[in-house]
């Protein structure tokens, strides 16, 4: 037969009577019963000089802990220091805010009698007391308003100490850097046939560096992965492939340039009689190039699926036209025909790094967080002078651009650079929490290479992510 001790002492008496009467029975619950001490409701009053729509933030009341928060940190640079708040309890004889002050006593509001009495959560947690309405139980909680640290929804890149680009070679002129196989592979040369071919399973994971010599003089920046091969050109346009990036094959066909992978096929144009032709390998021509299509420097393709398409589609953006002028074009490739699917982007340049990524937006009405997908190009050159320091988002798959938020946008510090290459890379972050969350992917940004505006390589590689992704999410 279970017992419970209550708060009472005619409970407690009664208690004592009925173990008496059953010396057999051993098996009690005691229990604390803070009914009468439970805070039902808690939130900020409104007020729009410290934050749109402030009273509609949620805060989590954990009865068991005594502790109150919101989970959702509100944005970087919130004042805290002057809030009204609105509590509701058990009907409590006392409801007291104390709050800490610099060098001096803790500050008491008594919540009762002076509700519009602003409170300071800037110095930590402010401590409510509560006692019962009886005034025979009392209870602490502790109220934490979380702001973030960091401007949550900036893309942050690690200026200070970037990597250098994995490679053997003491003296770097030229580098590539294309996923294949599941695996990274980088490829550098000294500007001779003299190369070094890392590879790694990630670009957060130190790999192998291998150095080789080409048996051809190659245009490194044509390197590219089919889901079977990697491909170059050579100087002379002569394609070849290979399967481990040092040993390499002619493939018997000449080029002018590689457009694209498309899953196991290469798409590229050749110069067939006289006349720019579209290309693939293995199978031949195509059909003509048209005058806006893109000859050399379009942006690295990126890969998706519809609903309404019945084969997979590749996207690439920007690049420079036969008659030498950059194009502000973006074009789709669905297994068959190329389609411009943007005639007049803002964006009008080659050596673009285009990826897919995430966009944070915040629902200014509730403060709460979401991430959209959305294609992200950045850097480029619009002319032998002037670079491309703009980044712009897509959030229909290439068909429509905007430039992205402020808070995306590149720091004053970034070197301006075209032609560098961005690998998003899903690492596992982990908390210190035993449940129910204790790791969650966060797709980091990695830049490889790059080139200035006097064509000099910056042999580096920059890490970047939007601050958010690295927050633990809500639970």
């Amino acid at each position: 037969m279970l017992k419970r001790l209550g708060i009472y002492a005619a409970t407690a008496l009664s208690l004592c009577a009925s173990t008496a009467c059953n010396e057999s029975d051993d098996n009690y619950e005691i229990s604390v019963d803070y009914a009468s001490t439970q805070v039902t409701a808690f939130s900020l009053r409104a007020d729009s000089k410290v934050l749109n729509n402030l009273d509609s933030i949620y805060f989590s009341i954990d009865l068991v802990n005594g502790r109150i928060f919101n989970a959702d940190s509100l944005p970087f640079g919130t004042k805290t220091d002057k809030l009204l708040v609105d509590i509701t309890t058990d009907g409590c004889s006392t409801v007291e805010l104390h709050f800490p002050r610099a060098g001096k006593n803790d500050s008491i509001v008594n919540y009762l009698t002076n509700q519009n009495d602003s409170i300071d959560f800037s110095r930590g947690p402010v401590k409510l007391h509560l006692v019962s309405y009886d005034k025979i139980a009392s209870r602490d909680y502790y109220i934490k308003v979380n702001v973030h640290t960091t401007i949550s929804d900036s893309l942050y890149w690690e200026l200070e100490k970037p990597k250098q680009l994995p490679s053997s070679l003491t003296a770097i002129k030229a580098q590539r850097t294309v996923q294949f196989g599941n695996k990274v592979y980088t490829l550098t040369t000294d500007g001779t046939a003299n190369a070094c071919m890392h590879v790694a399973d990630s670009p957060a994971v130190p790999g192998t560096s291998t150095p080789f010599t080409f048996p051809f003089s190659p245009q490194v920046n044509m390197l590219t992965a089919t889901t079977t091969s990697l491909y170059i050109l050579a100087d002379d346009g002569t394609l070849y492939s290979s399967v481990n990036g040092t040993d390499w094959n002619s493939c018997g066909a000449t080029w002018e340039s590689i457009t694209a992978p498309y899953g196991s096929t290469l798409l590229g144009i050749a110069n067939v009689n006289g006349t720019l032709t579209h290309v693939t390998y293995p199978a031949g021509a195509t059909s003509t190039v048209k005058p806006e299509f893109p000859v050399k420097g379009n942006s690295a393709a990126i890969r998706y699926s519809t609903d309404w398409g019945l084969q997979p589609q590749i996207i690439t953006v920007g690049g420079v036209k036969a008659d030498g002028k950059t194009t502000p074009t973006a074009w789709a490739y669905d297994g068959n025909t190329w389609a411009c699917i943007a005639q007049k982007t803002p964006m009008s340049a080659e050596g673009m790094a285009v990826f897919p990524y995430y966009c944070c937006q915040t629902d200014t009405n509730t403060w709460v967080a979401s991430s959209r997908s959305v294609l992200v190009a950045m850097g480029g050159r619009e002319s032998a002078t002037k670079m491309q320091d703009t980044i712009y988002i897509s959030y229909d798959l290439g068909f429509n651009w905007t430039k992205a938020p402020k808070l995306m946008q590149l720091p004053k510090e970034f070197p301006s650079l075209y032609d560098a290459q961005v690998i998003v890379n899903n690492e596992v972050m982990h908390s210190r929490a035993i449940k129910p969350i204790t790791e969650w992917d966060t797709p980091y940004l990695y830049m490889y290479g790059g080139y200035s505006a006097t064509d000099e390589l910056m042999p580096r590689v920059y890490r970047g992510v939007i601050n958010r992704m690295q927050f633990k999410p809500l639970q």
